[in-house]
């Protein structure tokens, strides 16, 4: 394994907690107005409607496996596939390919997720155990050794379950919901803040199926007693969307901006579109059965199905 910078150190000494109210968690979702929405950094084009997707794909290319991992920039798409990282360009034209294998001593790493951190025009890659850097022009790996895996009081070390990014920050949410964190990347990897499952989710969350920001809001695939969404504002101190209940086949979650999420549902074969305004509509994708989407640059959705194993490019309308 390459390594292409020097390890970083994380400091998690000054690193608090933040109380976010759940005692209405089991009560009807709550119809929110979302004011932090109307200032957000980016000026992404907000979606009308989900596009019909089995058959707008503009490019199309065949995988040999059902892997999960994707991750986009604005510019480029990598995947995990069998045992090969590969970089895309926006056309769905290899650029780059490189075969990684490790092992602990449990065996091969399992991919669980990726994320783009555009402050380093690098991947993140997360394992149950590990976060790995792909760096895109020397497409070499290293460890990063800042992100720890135990609680701030130091107990029985705990897995990652998620990961995504925003500029310099990154959200890291652990294995059995037992918490979710907020790292700063830059001048070191170092711990902004921590928050614990008491303060955020219900006792009886067994997982966090994905986290996923869009620089605005931080969104929750929580898997409890239902499966549902939970946004929250960039700091996890407001609550923007409210147990909002989803089939409990749903298994990955995507940031379109301005809060506006795509949950994907792969028993089902079926896109969720949740607009800003909370609501649920409905796209399938009648060929095949999708596994995760991740939004390219500002008018282009990616989708990794299986059934047959394929990446997709659809425009978003």
């Amino acid at each position: 394994m390459s390594s292409s910078s020097s390890d970083r150190e994380a400091s998690s000494s000054k690193a608090n907690e933040e109380k976010v109210n759940v005692e209405n968690l089991n009560k009807p979702k709550q119809v929110t107005v979302d004011e932090s929405k109307k200032q957000s950094d980016q000026d992404i084009r907000k979606l009308e409607h989900a596009p019909e997707l089995s058959r707008t794909a503009i490019h199309e290319y065949e995988l040999e496996s059902n892997q999960v991992a994707l991750s986009t920039s604005d510019e480029n798409i990598l995947i995990y596939d069998t045992t090969k990282f590969i970089l895309f360009n926006n056309k769905l034209e290899q650029i780059k390919e490189l075969e990684w294998k490790e092992y602990d001593s449990s065996g091969i790493l399992k991919i669980d997720d990726l994320t783009y951190l555009s402050c380093e025009n690098s991947y993140l890659i997360l394992t149950r155990s590990y976060i790995y850097e792909l760096n895109i022009d020397s497409f070499t790996m290293k460890l990063i050794k800042g992100f720890s895996k135990k609680d701030k009081s130091d107990e029985e070390k705990i897995e990652f379950a998620s990961i995504t990014a925003h500029n310099e920050h990154i959200f890291v949410a652990y294995t059995d919901a037992l918490a979710v964190s907020k790292w700063s990347w830059k001048p070191t990897v170092q711990l902004v803040n921590r928050w614990t499952k008491t303060k955020f989710v219900e006792e009886t969350d067994k997982n966090i199926l994905a986290i996923r920001t869009d620089g605005t809001h931080v969104g929750l695939l929580i898997k409890g007693d239902t499966t549902r969404l939970e946004v929250f504002d960039y700091n996890l101190a407001t609550r923007i969307v409210h147990h909002l209940e989803l089939s409990q086949t749903a298994i990955m979650l995507t940031a379109l901006g301005n809060n506006q999420w795509l949950v994907i549902d792969s028993e089902q074969h079926e896109l969720l579109l949740i607009n800003e305004d909370n609501q649920i509509k409905k796209t399938q994708n009648k060929d095949s059965s999708p596994l995760n989407a991740s939004r390219l640059a500002n008018d282009h959705l990616v989708v990794k199905c299986q059934k047959p194993n394929k990446l997709q490019i659809f425009k978003l309308d």
